[in-house]
């Protein structure tokens, strides 16, 4: 069975389109479906998992574009969240007569999970929670804090929680109703609203939405435009952001009925793509309605004036393998010649090993840990940060030691 690590980024490259503008990708990436969640695995495989009618399935794709079914066997289940510690996690709302709990089941592989003894958050009892439902965002800061953003109920339906530094997603607190400022947005209906924010490169975090709900009735469909809502506080009280993100009319290759389940996750060039699951017309009479999954991604040119043999922009990649024993390969890219230093730290911030200390030119480069520190020591299991830092640029990720 294959297994692998979701990519969670704290610090996202510096990328010029700050503002995601999102233009139409040509063609349909699958057929006849729609959508649960979209990721690269460290390979650069990306990794479509979609629905056709009851059923789910999983497509895989070396480009993002061209998807070809694959066997859902081979891949973790869409449900997981990966965690700071490397284990994965699946949250889930359990009502006791006027009691509403947050609970979880737990995985080291992603693909079983155990259900995790005790109770992750009890809610107010004031609080309207309905669903069983919860539509999660999932990412970490450096100190290992997990942030999470779930919708459900009837009133205030967007929340806010935040767990304690360390606790690896256990125990949440800080609870926050009505992120949004408006609990009418909250919507409380996954199909609306991507569950995985992202990360911007200023540390803010953005989530996105679609502005109408139901599903097309043709010839009176509802079309559909895309909005997103930032916050600059991890997550804690969003802000709608001005102007819209995408629109049903952007696309001219077919006509865009409806816009549902918008995934947005980073590209290994530093643009980013947006997945949905679309009813569209691709001809006269009513056999050319079909529900696809569609994309659309930002920048969607590279400046011909770049140097194809250059980075166009400094990233650290994520290690690989990950988790990893004895060695591991950690990959970045230079878009100009800087002085550089990669360093690793343990997950108490202290210094363990200086990997990178120099001026290097432009270029894609590939540098290996052993696991030891300064001294030449093997370094225990455990999870560890390493760093770039290249002028003003500075990119954070995580890796885990096994023995």
């Amino acid at each position: 069975m294959r297994i692998f690590i979701s990519i969670i980024i704290f610090y996202a490259p510096l990328f010029s389109d700050s503002d995601l503008i999102f233009f139409p990708d040509d063609g349909i990436r699958l057929d006849s479906s729609g959508i649960r969640k979209v990721l690269i695995d460290p390979a650069g495989v990306y990794i479509l998992y979609y629905t056709q009618g009851p059923n789910s399935g999983v497509a895989t794709s070396e480009d993002g574009l061209n998807f070809t079914i694959d066997d859902p066997q081979n891949y973790p289940s869409f449900r997981y969240n990966l965690m700071p510690d490397g284990s994965y996690k699946h949250y889930f709302i359990d009502i006791d007569n006027d009691t509403v709990k947050l609970n979880s089941s737990s995985s080291t592989d992603g693909v079983t999970f155990n259900l995790d003894n005790g109770n992750r958050f009890v809610f107010p009892p004031n609080d309207a929670i309905t669903s069983t439902n919860v539509y999660s965002t999932i990412f970490n800061n450096i100190l290992g804090e997990v942030y999470m953003i779930y919708l459900a109920g009837e009133i205030d339906n967007a929340r806010s929680i935040r767990s304690e530094s360390g606790d690896n997603g256990f125990h949440f607190g800080s609870y926050t109703t009505d992120i949004f400022g408006d609990s009418a947005l909250g919507g409380g209906n996954h199909s609306y609203w991507d569950p995985d924010a992202i990360v911007l490169p200023d540390n803010r975090v953005r989530i996105f939405t679609m502005n109408q709900h139901g599903h097309p009735v043709p010839p009176a469909a509802p079309k559909g435009t895309i909005y997103s809502f930032t916050s600059a506080d991890h997550g804690e009280t969003f802000v709608k952001d001005p102007d819209y993100r995408l629109r049903f009319d952007d696309f001219v290759e077919f006509e865009v009925l409806s816009l549902n389940d918008p995934k947005v996750i980073l590209l290994p060039d530093g643009r980013y793509r947006m997945y949905l699951a679309s009813m569209i017309r691709t001809g006269q009479g009513s056999d050319s309605l079909k529900w696809s999954i569609i994309s659309a991604t930002t920048s969607p040119s590279v400046s011909a004036e770049s140097d194809p043999g250059i980075p166009s922009i400094i990233n650290l990649f994520q290690n690989y393998p990950n988790p990893f024993n004895p060695t591991t390969k950690l990959r970045y890219d230079l878009s100009k010649s800087e002085y550089i230093s990669i360093n690793i730290y343990d997950h108490n911030g202290k210094h363990i090993k200086s990997l990178v200390n120099s001026i290097q030119g432009a270029g894609y480069r590939t540098i290996v840990w052993d696991a030891t520190n300064n001294l030449g020591q093997p370094v225990s299991a455990g999870m560890y940060i390493y760093t770039i830092q290249a002028g003003g640029f500075r990119q954070t990720r995580k890796m885990i030691l096994l023995k």
